[in-house]
């Protein structure tokens, strides 16, 4: 059996795994989304995009419209269009939550997500053969993401401006 993720439209063999509740992901491909990440942590290579990885996929598995589902969005879609438009380093992004947290800001609401289907996704990041290879495909996947948000970009580039001046 073929199993669809609801959040980027991954097809893959159901695996009978638990599905994340705080994201809109498939438990076929929030298993892959782990395995990214112990890349990430595990080969130094991978590292300096690590914060792009987590900002795409949560991104294209937005999850409900609790507090905590909407902050996470926001923080999320904010440092992802700052290193998309802006060329900030993914590197920096725990840094950049923290500033965006520090005014304990109360202005974040949901967002309706666009279609997330049809796009780039963990699986085609998975593929990469060698740590130049997966930092191409991580931005190729967050430059694709970031554009699917396009109908959230003004309300989205509108946060930052509050929340780093």
């Amino acid at each position: 059996m073929v199993v669809v993720c609801p959040g980027c439209g991954l097809a893959a063999p159901a695996g009978g795994g638990a599905r994340p509740d705080a994201y809109g992901a498939s438990a076929e491909c929030w298993e892959r989304y782990g395995e990214l990440l112990a890349r990430s942590y595990g080969i130094a290579g991978h590292r300096p995009v690590h914060q792009l990885v987590v900002d795409a996929y949560v991104a294209q598995h937005p999850g409900g419209d609790g507090r905590r589902e909407v902050q996470r969005l926001a923080l999320c879609l904010m440092t992802l269009c700052l290193f998309v438009e802006e060329g900030a380093d993914p590197r920096d992004g725990p840094a950049l939550h923290k500033r965006m947290m520090a005014g304990r800001p109360d202005y974040f609401h949901w967002l309706r997500p666009p279609r997330l289907d049809g796009l780039m996704t963990v699986a085609d990041v998975l593929a990469a053969r060698d740590p130049a290879e997966h930092g191409r495909l991580v931005w190729e996947w967050g430059r694709d993401v970031w554009r699917a948000w396009e109908p959230c970009h003004a309300t989205i580039r509108a946060w930052n401006a509050r929340a780093l001046t």
